[in-house]
């Protein structure tokens, strides 16, 4: 009968302890949790460390971080806009029971975290000031356009939704912002990352 390696085994049980780690975001630290499974579980991502340095935040934006993995962009729209809130969404469950951490852990009362396939089970009444949004490169491009077209129904006019993508993507956002909200600027384009925004009138 097959044994498995016992050096393995002790690993693996390692490996399903929760992965702590701190880190500053725009000078101050967060504290985080996660889990092998969610994307980036060791330390936050390049892609939305950068795009966090761009986003013009206001402190009274209501805000919704579309596809929120652990948090960050959520958590940090809760810090630097106090007097709004924040919805943090993901479709995958396990994203969002870390997420609903640490928010928690890290004091943000005016930030909530929910399942949700895209905006499909947002509350329609509810509008948004700001939308951010690293968005998965894997994801098709029907997707894509269904979170751009539901993002524009839930927005207030004068709104704006920030994307970060890989640079190979930067083109599909370009078209893809003009076709639904008549406007794309691209605010920064570094090695591997591209940032585009769109406002709706």
């Amino acid at each position: 009968m097959h044994q498995i390696p016992t050096e393995l085994l002790t690993k693996s049980n390692h490996w399903r302890d929760d992965i702590q780690f701190t880190q500053d975001v725009l000078g101050k630290p967060f504290s985080f949790t996660s889990t092998w499974g969610i994307f980036s579980p060791e330390k936050l991502d390049d892609g939305s460390l950068m795009l966090l340095d761009y986003i013009d935040f206001k402190a009274d934006d209501n805000s919704i971080d579309l596809g929120c993995g652990y948090g960050v962009l959520g958590m940090t729209a809760s810090r630097e806009c106090p007097n709004g809130q924040h919805l943090l969404i993901d479709k995958d469950f396990v994203a969002v029971e870390y997420a609903k951490l640490n928010c928690q852990k890290n004091g943000l009362n005016n930030a909530e975290v929910q399942l949700s396939n895209g905006f499909f089970h947002v509350d329609k009444s509810r509008k948004f000031s700001l939308v951010m949004s690293n968005l998965p490169a894997k994801a098709s491009k029907e997707q894509h356009y269904l979170y751009l077209l539901d993002a524009y129904n839930a927005m207030e006019s004068g709104a704006r939704f920030y994307v970060v993508t890989i640079n190979g993507l930067r083109d599909f956002m370009k078209r893809s912002f003009t076709e639904v909200f008549g406007n794309s600027d691209k605010i920064k384009q570094g090695k591997t990352y591209t940032i585009t925004m769109a406002i709706k009138d």
